[in-house]
């Protein structure tokens, strides 16, 4: 297997020597060799009671790096192979047009970097050295940068694949200096030296060095300004991958990190809780006021990294309290979450992606009425809208039960602290689905349903088989996921097995007690889906004896209205963004009526919804350090003989500084 494993490195070359009719078809075939053979490591390291290692028999530093698949790298395995699968065949189908477009230069170095991000994210989640790590983790920020700008002729994307890239190195020098800390500690660099460090160390501050490499990544927020931007200018297969399975790679590491954590739970779970539940808030909210579709589902990534959080906050607040049942179920329900956020996101993605191929646009506001032409990409696009919602019978719906079922079960076993913790996640909860529901009516609505909004009535079409199949490949595994949830629950338990500071005296309890909870939303999902079956069937028989006509919607008599009678991207968020004005930065461009303007001439009103975090902690200080930057200039005055003096009074201040025992 290990021969198979680095052939696929080797064969990724290959992208740049086989003819162009053939690089699709050969990207595919490479990562599904890729996605076997680790797929079936994965799969011996759930038999195995002990990790698998698989030595490479590279010895290009002191050790030979190594894959190492434990149940929870195995688990994370599997959902990279199966997202990346997905991505590369629904890309084969998506990027047909741009052979035409692209050199077959640009193409191959697309297609290689698809490879090498599944490679990386594989190898990220098992690699424990620190050398390796950190290899793997640069390889896939370069990797997913280069997919990132395919389109790097437009200026607005080389902008955004450049600032992605700017903030994933900030992320790893955070990542970086923990590193060097915990080897300065223990002689180890690595994330096996973490135990030691964490049981005669402060765990909070190295925690929090670590949150703030990792979070970048997974999207929290304040750290979040990369993602709203890079996945519209992606190409959609792209998006899909990234914020499928890449971002979580964040949430993997905080996840070793947070439970190799021995003491200060309570702070680091408060910590942990709070962000997750601004995060999990602004995101859905801010997702409301875009008209850009793949900018919706930017935003709705950063509100499912939030509710990953909050199970995560649970859990490590419930060790600190020695709460069992807010640890079992803060981390099934966060981990669970990976899991249905991985499938529902790229299906989405995908759809939106479809959207695009058969439209050339992704603006709400330019949008309407295509479920008519695409019919099953509407499907696809609604289906992953329940599922996101939470809303029954599908998997969005289990894992945050499992995070209300932790909260609740607290509350009636806890003190008033812990049960005024477990109200305010369950409060936290209840608005994020609130406004999920929200921001996907509009979404799906204002794309697929009504007329096309625009005078431009473009020709519409389904896409090609190629591009649906993934989607249906994810919704069998998403309907699978809400019918028989007790079987996945028993892959999630064994994922957290690894967790040796998290065992539980009472496991076999909580988790056949959770078993027969999910037994009984399996059996009322599965009557549910059973009588809409029975209901289409007979729509479907009593269609037959019956002549269908079809017209315009009702116009509560009034048949005048066209196009600009209905709802647009931004008059459906309007009430909301007048509740939430102080929260939310809306600019609105309009010219006002005079009262002398008898006829008044024609008007234009646009909005734009700025990220307010981004302004005023990114932008604000970014925009001050250019401004300051060539006021530095003065130093280079041109003579010698003041370049010579700098390094004189560079010298003169560190013996100074030496005398003084400071250094």
């Amino acid at each position: 297997m290990i021969v198979l494993f680095k052939a696929a490195f080797l064969l990724s070359l290959g992208i740049f020597f086989v003819p162009k009719s053939w690089k699709q078809l050969y990207t595919v075939v490479v990562c599904l060799a890729l996605a076997i053979t680790t797929s079936l490591w994965a799969i011996a390291a759930f038999q195995s009671s002990e990790p698998l290692v698989v030595d490479l028999g590279i010895s290009f530093w002191k050790e030979n790096p190594s894959l190492v698949f434990d149940k929870l790298s195995a688990f994370f395995t599997l959902l990279i192979n199966l997202t990346c699968v997905t991505g590369v065949i629904y890309g084969s189908g998506y990027l047909k047009p741009y052979f035409e477009k692209k050199s077959s230069t640009k193409l191959s170095l697309h297609l290689f970097c698809l490879i090498w991000l599944q490679a990386s994210m594989i190898q990220v989640v098992s690699m424990r050295d620190g050398v390796s790590f950190l290899t793997s983790w640069e390889m896939m920020s370069v990797s997913s940068f280069l997919l990132v700008i395919f389109e790097g002729d437009k200026e607005t994307t080389l902008k955004t694949g450049i600032n992605y890239l700017v903030q994933m190195h900030v992320g790893f020098v955070c990542i970086l200096i923990a590193f060097l800390f915990v080897f300065k500690a223990t002689g180890q660099f690595g994330f096996d030296a973490l135990p030691d460090y964490f049981a005669s160390h402060n765990n909070l501050w190295i925690f929090l060095l670590f949150f703030a490499g990792f979070g970048i990544k997974a999207g929290f927020v304040p750290l979040h300004s990369w993602l709203p931007h890079a996945h519209p200018a992606a190409p959609s297969h792209v998006s899909g991958i990234m914020s499928g399975i890449m971002i979580k790679m964040g949430i993997y590491w905080i996840l070793r990190i947070v439970t190799n954590v021995q003491s200060d739970f309570m702070s680091i779970g408060l910590f942990i809780l709070i962000i997750s539940m601004i995060t999990g808030i602004t995101g859905i909210l801010y997702a409301i006021f875009q008209h850009d579709l793949k900018k919706i589902l930017a935003y709705s990534s950063i509100e499912n990294i939030g509710i990953i959080g909050i199970g995560i906050g649970a859990a490590t607040i419930g060790k600190a309290m020695d709460n069992e049942v807010l640890i079992f179920l803060g981390l099934a329900g966060a981990i669970f979450h990976i899991l249905n956020h991985s499938l529902y996101k790229s299906l989405l993605f995908y759809a939106a992606g479809n959207v695009y191929y058969a439209t050339h646009t992704r603006d709400q506001n330019h949008l309407g009425g295509i479920i008519r032409q695409m019919p099953m990409t509407g499907m696809l696009f609604l289906m992953g809208s329940i599922a996101i919602c939470g809303i029954p019978p599908f998997n969005g719906f289990i894992s945050e039960f499992l995070i209300y079922s932790s909260a609740f079960e607290a509350i009636g076993k806890a003190d008033f602290s812990t049960s005024l913790l477990s109200l305010g996640i369950i409060l936290s909860l209840a608005v994020i689905g609130g406004l999920s529901v929200y921001a996907f009516s509009k979404a799906f609505g204002l794309t697929f349903l009504g007329s096309r909004r625009g005078t431009t009535q473009l020709h519409t079409e389904e896409v090609p088989l190629i591009m649906r199949t993934p989607g249906y490949l994810i919704i069998a595994v998403m309907v699978s996921i809400g019918m028989f949830p007790s079987f996945y629950l028993k892959i999630i338990f064994s994922a957290m097995s690894v967790f040796t500071h998290y065992q539980f005296s009472s496991t076999l309890t909580l988790l056949h007690s959770t078993q027969g909870t999910l037994t009984a939303i399996s059996t009322s999902n599965l009557i549910f889906l059973g009588i809409f079956l029975l209901i289409i069937a007979l729509r479907s028989i009593r269609k037959k004896n019956v002549s269908v006509e079809y017209g315009p919607t009702w116009g509560c008599g009034y048949s005048a209205g066209d196009f600009r009678h209905q709802y647009t991207a931004t008059s459906y968020a309007d009430s909301l963004g007048q509740l939430t004005d102080k929260l939310v930065m809306i600019e609105r461009s309009n010219r006002k009526f005079k009262e002398e303007e008898i006829f008044p001439s024609p008007r234009a009103f646009q909005t734009v919804t700025k990220d307010l975090l981004e302004e005023k902690l990114v932008l604000t200080p970014v925009h001050k350090f250019i401004t300051w930057v060539p006021k530095a200039g003065l130093a280079q005055t041109g003579m010698i003989h003041h370049y010579l003096m700098y390094p004189l009074a560079f010298i003169i201040i560190i013996g100074l500084l030496t005398l003084l025992k400071v250094i």
